[in-house]
């Protein structure tokens, strides 16, 4: 398939090595807007190799007879989805998605580029073998093709959606129906519609093929949009539940420190009894218990103590101990529900992550609320076992791994729960609230120890 010999005019095909270029830049295009940052070292290295096998294999596929074409295209394909794979933690599902984005767009930037060169080849008289001439031209068509694609793209809160075999296959039916209609006039030119003149066929292909492009793109918003949603409907079931802890743990203690205070007047009768020394001892531990556990949690904040010494309980059954140094005057900015939010989900992936650790002398949590230059700055910190990678990043500093519930970029370590679909919205329940207030959330490992950071200003 070297050219269209058609009743009207004659169009070269696309030179081979234009399609592989095409197919390389769309695999490096999703692949960075997937990653959100530049690949490393590896990854360069994957990528130069997999041009240059996808160069080979497209002069190939134009050297061979028109009946090894197909297989050649299944070819170029694999290369493109291991180039995907070996660079983005995915699944084989979405890899595939990803793939079928890249091969059709990178059909109809190829298609464009060689119809309007051929375009001003005819109406100019341009050299068509003229190799500066078509690189320059092939820079700028890919080029602006490329950068719209990535603009457009960019403008979607989640790049890489979670995708069900379901909608692979809607994803599959719109490509598959693109590039059938695209190329029907190249198998056959007697059907209602295929056309038998060079300049239509390839004005099929391309319009076509921008078709495809769209329907992909709308379909992708669609799936963001639905992943979106479902991500606020687990941040507001989340919020609620903290709220709801909240209340209960402020009625469990209400009740505890009426029950204490009971016990203190049932203390001070015993006192002026005639009791042995022994028994005397007994009641002053009592008594020291009694007042310890009444200023353990005063920050200055009620919803703040009620949270901490709810957790505080917690912490206390599981051998857990759990430290603060608050100034809680510094959140009377800060709504109840959002207290609840920060905290309780801070509290409960520190709690949940030192229950697994054997050693309960190392099982520690600490909070502090401190003033930092005219912010408020909170920190909730707990201790890890050595060698735990679970934080991502390196020994010390800040968080560097991908997603958290699968999609890459979102800064926040991944969920260690083995369904990451229904969990893990804590640190973005977290950060959404920081940011209600103008605030950040920084996650860090520093010398052992998991720091979770949120700076609200005042």
């Amino acid at each position: 398939m070297n050219s269209l010999d058609i009743a009207v005019g004659t169009v070269p095909d696309i030179p081979k090595i234009y399609t592989a270029l095409a197919e390389w830049l769309a695999c490096v295009v999703f692949i960075t807007l997937v990653m959100r940052k530049p690949p490393h070292m590896r990854g360069i290295v994957i990528l130069a190799g997999s041009l240059v096998v996808l160069a080979v294999v497209q002069i190939g596929i134009g050297m061979v007879p028109v009946v090894l074409w197909l297989p050649g295209m299944a070819v170029a394909l694999g290369i493109m989805y291991a180039t995907i794979r070996l660079c983005c933690d995915f699944s084989a599902v979405g890899c595939l998605y990803w793939l079928i984005r890249a091969f059709v767009l990178a059909e109809f930037a190829a298609s464009l580029e060689w119809q309007l060169y051929y375009y001003l080849w005819v109406r100019y008289d341009w050299d068509l073998h003229a190799l500066w001439l078509q690189s320059i031209f092939l820079a700028i068509v890919y080029g602006a093709v490329f950068a719209v694609v990535v603009l457009l793209e960019r403008r979607q809160e989640i790049t890489a959606p979670m995708v069900s075999g379901r909608d692979l296959m809607v994803t599959a039916i719109i490509a598959i129906t693109t590039f059938s209609l695209s190329n029907l006039s190249y198998v056959s030119t007697a059907t209602p519609f295929t056309s038998t003149i060079g300049t239509e066929v390839f004005n099929i292909r391309t319009l076509v093929g921008l078709g495809g492009v769209a329907f992909l793109y709308a379909f992708h918003i669609q799936l963001c949009e639905n992943q979106s949603r479902r991500e606020l409907d687990s941040m507001r079931a989340v919020l609620q539940m903290q709220y709801a802890q909240y209340q209960q743990s402020k009625e469990s203690i209400a009740v505890i420190n009426h029950k204490y205070h009971d016990l203190k007047h049932q203390i001070s009768v015993l006192r002026r009894e005639s009791d042995p020394g022994k028994r005397e001892e007994y009641l002053d531990d009592i008594e020291h218990g009694i007042k310890e556990y009444e200023a353990r949690f005063k920050t200055g904040n009620a919803v703040l103590d009620t949270m901490l010494t709810g957790k505080g309980l917690v912490c206390a059954r599981d051998g857990i101990e759990l430290t603060c140094v608050a100034d809680g005057s510094l959140l009377n900015q800060v709504s109840e529900m959002d207290i609840c939010t920060i905290f309780g989900n801070a509290l409960d992936n520190a709690i949940e992550y030192e229950q697994r650790i054997a050693d309960t002398s190392h099982r520690l949590i600490h909070v502090s609320v401190s003033d930092a230059n005219g912010f408020t700055l909170i920190r909730v910190e707990n201790y890890l076992q050595s060698g735990d990678e679970r934080t991502g990043g390196d020994a010390n500093g800040v968080i560097s791994t991908g997603a958290l519930d699968a999609p890459q970029g979102d800064n926040l370590p991944a969920t260690t729960k083995a369904d990451r679909r229904f969990h893990g919205f804590g640190l973005k329940s977290i950060r959404h609230t920081a940011a209600k207030y103008g605030g950040t959330l920084t996650i860090a490992r520093r010398d052992g120890w998991f720091d979770l950071t949120v700076l609200i200003p005042r």
